[in-house]
């Protein structure tokens, strides 16, 4: 199987290098690797491409393009940029301060090609302040194990709205290509516009396919927290805490599992907003703003608690 990694960059001088490094300590090496630099100020370009022309012969093998955009665009469409330029049987995001384990590629390789997984949902390991996502003693009975690490999920709907879940966070999806290729990323600024993407991809693959959603846990991704990047921005008005796609696509939706999954992206976006606001007076103007979606976080938690009661 043929992997393509893209990594939209921007501004990660200090963490590019150690993240194309482990691109290519991996055991099984990428198809190819796209960089998508999106007007970096601080030399991550220059840093990238230093690095690139280090690499020994031995991975010539690697198709490596760098796509230089012409404007600073987002992170959304420098991912859409990058995507249209994949020719893999299987896609990721590497965000530039991000770090694949070396073995990720050929253990994603094995569950795509012997057990019919399409849609890899990887498990995270925060650093520095060294948390583990998701907490599998929360999840265990709705997940079949596959191989050590690695496990099928048997209601991934049921999985992917549970509060518990991060699905869209950091680089933490591998995903056939085949499935991606009617969906693009929101572009606007905006917040977890990964989530919306991802949740829109794996519903379209559900509809065919229902058994090759995976979980692979193992410390196989590590995201950096690095303060002053976009989900730890801190805020001077309200205004400025970008609406999340996800609340905008399934508006009206009468699915449950949309609704459970607004829920968790409302929530997450309301407690992430409130305490990133600055002043006191633009909290309580923010809380004023957005009063519906406490209200629906009452709705989707009454919601939630009856599934439980009759499943």
């Amino acid at each position: 199987m043929k992997f393509s990694i893209v990594v939209p960059l921007y501004n990660k001088v200090n963490y590019v290098e150690e993240t194309l490094q482990s691109v290519f300590d991996q055991t099984k090496l990428p198809h190819e690797l796209i960089i998508v630099d999106d007007q970096s100020t601080d030399g991550s370009l220059q840093k990238a491409k230093a690095f690139l022309d280090r690499l020994p012969s031995k991975f010539n093998e690697v198709r490596i393009e760098i796509i230089e955009l012409e404007k600073n665009g987002g992170v959304g469409r420098a991912r859409n940029i990058g995507f249209e330029k994949t020719t893999g049987d299987a896609v990721s995001f590497l965000d530039a301060d991000d770090i694949y384990a070396p073995d990720l590629l050929e253990t994603t390789d094995e569950l795509m090609s012997s057990q019919g997984i399409d849609f890899l949902v990887v498990g995270i390991h925060l650093f520095p302040s060294n948390e583990v996502s998701p907490d599998l003693r929360k999840l265990n009975q709705k997940l079949a194990t596959i191989i050590p690490d690695a496990y099928r999920m048997e209601e991934p709907l049921k999985v992917v709205t549970s509060m518990e879940f991060l699905m869209g966070v950091g680089s933490n999806l591998i995903v056939k290509r085949k499935w991606m290729e009617a969906f693009k990323f929101y572009e606007k600024p905006n917040f977890y516009e990964g989530i919306d993407y991802w949740y829109r991809v794996l519903k379209h693959i559900l509809k065919h396919k229902s058994d090759s959603i995976g979980l692979l846990m193992g410390d196989r991704l590590k995201v950096r927290e690095v303060p002053g990047s976009a989900s730890r921005k801190r805020f001077q008005h309200w205004k400025e805490a970008y609406y999340p796609p996800l609340l905008i696509t399934f508006k009206g939706s009468n699915d449950t599992y949309d609704k459970l999954m607004m829920g968790v992206v409302g929530k997450r976006w309301l407690r992430y907003c409130i305490r990133n606001l600055n002043t006191m007076q633009q909290k309580l103007i923010f809380i004023y703003k957005y009063k519906y979606l406490f209200w629906n976080q009452f709705r989707y938690f009454l919601l939630r608690n009856f599934l439980q009661i009759t499943s």
